[in-house]
């Protein structure tokens, strides 16, 4: 074995035993999670790794896998960006060679134009040499035709490269605010729409609504039929939310079993109809494992709506369509409560 096997295979038995340690499944993503933090080349994981773990050591899955989506996924959307980046600049500067080896040329070109010009003005009658001369013009003219095609040429397929890199960048960027599971926007889309459709309806002077949705009983749902038929319903739920919202809004995955919805140019009443309309849906949905075709039963879902005031930040915007979750969910799950209902139940109460 050499040196450097030697040493990979180190690195993986102590990555190894230390998932062991964390009480965590050996799986390919925490298997390179933890081969990045035993290398020792990762010091900000490492850092992260230490602050996460609970006061007995152990680390959740969930815990794991926000460190995976933070420090190697990420990672690598990082590499990739940076070397587009690097060939776009050098795909720049070769045009800016290109053009200033053209403007050099056609600058000669045009020196030795001149010069022909005026050597035909002193021998207009002196016959050869004006035939001499026209040749030279026909040549430089030739020469400076030429330098022109190519340029043209050279910059329509600069073009075309740069092109092909702006939408490679563009595919990068939307992934990386994607949900890897669901395929709806990730929580750090959520927060930079969010901020954007706040400032756009206090400018235009427009409501907006907030969504917050929560799949009820989700952890005992995992707890009884396994993770990867929780994954399954994730992206059902995902799939009959993004199906019932229109053009403009913005749905998300806020986190674990959690979806929010943006609804720009949205009143509560509208938001409301618009929330029954999706629990309704996921609540008609009968469910079966797919490998063995046991009956799951059905999956329903509580939601909160809240609506933009004038003093609100996103904060006590997202503060207030919570409230409104834990309302429906105290309420008996599978409702939806809006911020002027649960106002007018404390009025009352």
């Amino acid at each position: 074995m050499t040196t450097d096997a030697a040493c990979t295979h180190r690195i993986g038995e102590r990555a190894l035993g230390a998932l062991k340690s964390v009480g965590l499944a050996a799986s390919a993503k925490n298997y390179e999670l933890w081969y990045a933090h035993a290398e020792g080349k990762n010091p900000a994981l490492s850092a992260a790794i230490q602050r996460t773990l609970d006061p007995s050591g152990l680390m959740s899955q969930e815990t794991a896998d926000k460190l995976y989506k933070d420090h190697i996924q990420h990672a690598h959307l990082s590499r990739d960006v940076l070397a587009l980046i690097t060939r776009l600049e050098a795909e720049v500067a070769a045009i800016y060679e290109v053009i200033e080896e053209s403007g050099e040329n056609a600058a000669g070109n045009g020196a030795a134009l001149s010069e022909i010009s005026d050597q035909l003005s002193q021998t207009a009658q002196d016959y050869p040499a004006v035939g001499i001369l026209l040749e030279n013009v026909i040549t430089v003219a030739k020469t400076m035709r030429d330098q022109n095609q190519a340029l043209e040429a050279r910059l329509s397929d600069a073009a075309d490269e740069i092109s092909v890199l702006q939408r490679n960048v563009e595919n990068i960027q939307v992934e990386a605010m994607k949900d890897s599971l669901t395929g709806v926007a990730n929580r750090a889309m959520f927060d930079k729409s969010l901020n954007e459709q706040i400032k756009r309806a206090r400018q235009e002077q427009k409501p907006l609504s907030l969504m917050m949705a929560d799949i009820d009983n989700f952890k005992r749902f995992n707890d009884t039929w396994g993770h990867q038929t929780g994954d399954q319903v994730l992206r059902l739920v995902a799939q009959v939310m993004n199906s019932n919202v229109k053009g403009q809004d913005i749905l998300a995955r806020y986190g674990g079993e959690e979806f929010a919805i943006i609804l720009p140019e949205t009143g509560v009443d509208h938001a409301h109809k618009l929330a029954d309309r999706i629990r309704e849906t996921v609540e008609s949905r009968h469910l079966r494992k797919r490998r063995t075709n046991e009956d799951l039963g059905v999956i329903t879902m509580s939601i909160g709506i809240s609506t933009l005031h004038d003093q609100d930040d996103m904060e006590t915007l997202i503060e207030r369509a919570d409230e409104c979750l834990y309302a429906a969910k105290k309420a008996g799950r599978n409702c939806v409560v809006n911020e002027l209902e649960k106002a007018n139940a404390q009025d009352t109460g």
